[in-house]
């Protein structure tokens, strides 16, 4: 008998956005962040803050990270899923 392997749903993702979601994890992993930080330490451009938000939506369903309330009520994502937040 032989096995079928399912193909994923959906297509694959661009390759710029599978680097924006590793460049991402990687500086949180860091220290933690909040999302203005993250999009300022990328360098990237005005008016795309979402792509960060999304970024982090998807590490966050896959477990690796977390949202924290931090001062001032701004949200600090942090990679340190395990202890309370900082």
């Amino acid at each position: 008998m032989t096995q079928t392997m399912k193909r994923p749903r959906g297509r694959p993702r661009p390759q710029e956005t599978v680097e924006r979601d590793n460049a991402v994890l990687d500086l949180v992993r860091r220290q933690p962040m909040t999302r203005n930080q993250l999009h300022r330490a990328l360098e990237m451009a005005p008016g795309t803050e979402i792509k960060v938000y999304l970024s982090l939506r998807r590490l966050r369903s896959l477990g690796l990270v977390r949202m924290c309330l931090g001062a001032e009520s701004h949200t600090v994502w942090t990679a340190d899923v395990t202890s309370p937040c900082p």
